[in-house]
């Protein structure tokens, strides 16, 4: 931990509103780092700070818990990666980040008013705003997807080291069951899920909020029956950084998650689990759904299979599995319709075009 930051001046500061934002601001970090800049993490007080804490020390990081510590520091930019960060007296600039690419509905025309700069990752947002959000053109930079620079710059674990460390067997092909929180399909699947996969290592990667909050408890228990499996590997809240499992897997299959996108542009195998369990005000209240979810994204669940049941998503997985050729050539568009440009390069051009700004003190 920092000792005493009050008053002090850093390069970067980073927000982490919940650990699963370390992935998106880590290669910002180590990019600012090697450039001789200094950061400082700013870690939230009232989401596992416990766990933040030691992903920061693990990291070898600045980092403070409170969010008070925003308004105590200076900085050339400060960086957040939801749209209700506490922004009140910050000094320094201000960047919004979307911590997830895909079909969860972000709230741009808010971000763009809270905001100095808003960055996005490739065509499909930026024509989206271009076309709803005209008067803040200034605001929104397309630089691409930072959670991949590691894999792209080939700064990722040997699979075959981290198949011995998770005790998965180097001889089967491995299937990445990633699921979001809600709306999620955890509680439609079989409830001998990875029984039905017997021959394959199977990984599930719950979302940290499926681990955290007290209104999963359900997908918990199921999480809980699912480990008892010989082939299933379940992660604990601890792992936070989905990437390097969607490196040791044959195929993912998820539902709402941006983890769809990230495995694509992996150019590896989806399936998109429609078939969701919903809280009953969305049943009751359609439009709640459809104001959650970003409709526009609908035309890319074209990069992979769409099963509308548990059977259905079976017998996907096993022809995904017999022929992951299938789908390649929509992947690779869908890749640089969403994420962008995939070369490692991400937090370069984020630095650079802050470095740039900051260095003729624009404001």
């Amino acid at each position: 931990m920092t000792n005493n930051v009050k008053d002090r001046q850093f390069d970067a500061v980073f927000y982490v509103a919940y650990p699963y934002y370390f992935p998106h601001f880590l290669p910002i970090h180590e990019y600012w780092i090697s450039q001789g800049k200094q950061t400082l993490f700013v870690l939230s007080e009232k989401q596992n700070p416990e766990l933040m804490e030691t992903i920061a020390k693990e990291s070898s990081l600045n980092y403070q818990i409170g969010s008070q510590v925003l308004s105590q520091v200076s900085a050339d930019v400060f960086f957040f990666a939801n749209e209700d960060s506490p922004l009140k007296g910050i000094k320094g600039k201000t960047v919004f980040l979307d911590h997830g690419v895909g079909t969860k509905y972000c709230d741009y025309p808010l971000a763009c008013e809270l905001y100095d700069y808003v960055l996005i990752e490739g065509s499909y947002r930026q024509t989206m705003l271009e076309t709803e959000l005209p008067q803040h053109q200034d605001k929104i930079k397309c630089v691409g997807f930072t959670k991949l620079d590691p894999v792209a710059k080939g700064k990722q674990a040997q699979v075959s080291t981290l198949m011995e460390l998770y005790g998965l067997d180097v001889n089967k092909k491995t299937i990445l069951y990633a699921p979001t929180f809600f709306p999620s399909s955890i509680e439609k699947m079989g409830r001998d899920f990875p029984a039905d996969f017997a021959d394959c290592n199977v990984i599930v990667k719950p979302h940290y909020l499926s681990l955290e909050r007290r209104a999963y408890a359900k997908q918990r228990k199921l999480l809980q029956h699912w480990a008892t499996f010989s082939n299933c590997l379940v992660t604990h809240v601890g792992e936070y950084n989905l990437t390097k499992f969607i490196g040791l897997a044959n195929l993912m299959i998820s539902d709402e998650s941006s983890a769809i996108f990230e495995c694509t542009a992996l150019d590896k195998p989806v399936v998109i689990n429609r078939f969701l369990k919903l809280r009953w005000s969305y049943y009751l209240n359609p439009k709640k759904l459809v104001k959650r979810m970003d409709q526009g994204i609908d035309t890319y669940r074209a990069v992979g299979y769409n099963p509308g049941n548990y059977d259905e998503m079976k017998r996907n997985v096993r022809a995904a599995l017999t022929d992951p050729s299938e789908h390649k050539a929509i992947r690779a568009e869908t890749t640089s319709a969403i994420c962008g440009l995939v070369d490692g390069n991400v937090s370069k051009r984020i630095f650079e075009l802050f470095n740039d700004k900051t260095n003729r003190n624009e404001s």
